[in-house]
């Protein structure tokens, strides 16, 4: 009886070990952690494949439960490295929402998740382009093949910090900054700026008398 218990701990102690945990993914309450369920990393998933479909799971440490299974959203085949290096996360204080980034090579997206009355973490979507900075999505022929929308943690008040940049051509002669860092409110139930965009208001605190018609793109959509 004995030897089976060691053996049981041991095995439980190798397999917790050779899960490929995301970098700094603790939670601040030290209860959970994001690993992926298969990475390109032959040391730790040899079952890896170029056809695989990796997935970014939420799991509670102690007993590696998974609280929330999100398909990877990046480019699996961006280059060499365990995908796992390319996922950032970023914690709210209180443990009650997160933010996936993955960085690649010419671009990055971002997704949310907070927790629901029914304690789970559900996919908060993004507002427009448009309420997010007060401008229409620019043509995507004036800009670059690449853009970057990137969760740069939360504020003290619990407030998403989120920061758009993309890159012109020479032809580009919108109005549009083209580089935004804005705060959101995160709630289970959907995401709104916590402050007016500074481009809907004129030198006078008023918003500019011509305004261009939306253009409901999700930030993350990535321009041809």
């Amino acid at each position: 009886m004995k030897f089976t218990l060691i053996a049981f701990l041991a095995h439980a102690t190798m397999t917790f070990a050779d899960v490929p945990a995301v970098p700094e993914s603790v939670s601040p309450d030290g209860k959970v952690h994001a690993v992926m369920d298969v990475d390109r990393d032959s040391t730790i998933s040899p079952e890896w494949k170029d056809e695989s479909l990796p997935k970014i799971e939420i799991t509670e440490k102690a007993t590696g439960r998974v609280l929330s299974s999100i398909k990877y959203f990046g480019a699996a085949g961006d280059d060499t490295r365990p995908l796992r290096e390319h996922v950032r996360l970023r914690w709210r204080s209180d443990s009650t929402a997160f933010a996936i980034t993955i960085n690649d090579r010419f671009y990055s997206s971002s997704q949310v998740f907070a927790l629901s009355k029914e304690s789970k973490f559900v996919e908060v979507a993004f507002p427009s382009y448009k309420t997010m900075t007060g401008f229409p999505v620019p043509d995507s022929k004036q800009l670059r093949s690449r853009i970057r929308s990137s969760v740069d943690g939360w504020d003290l008040q619990g407030q998403l910090i989120y920061h758009i940049f993309m890159s012109p051509l020479p032809s580009y002669s919108g109005d549009d900054p083209l580089e935004h860092t804005v705060l959101l409110h995160v709630t289970a139930k959907g995401m709104v700026p916590a402050k007016k965009p500074k481009a809907e208001q004129g030198a006078d605190g008023k918003p500019p008398s011509a305004a261009q018609p939306p253009n409901e793109l999700n930030p993350n959509t990535r321009l041809p």
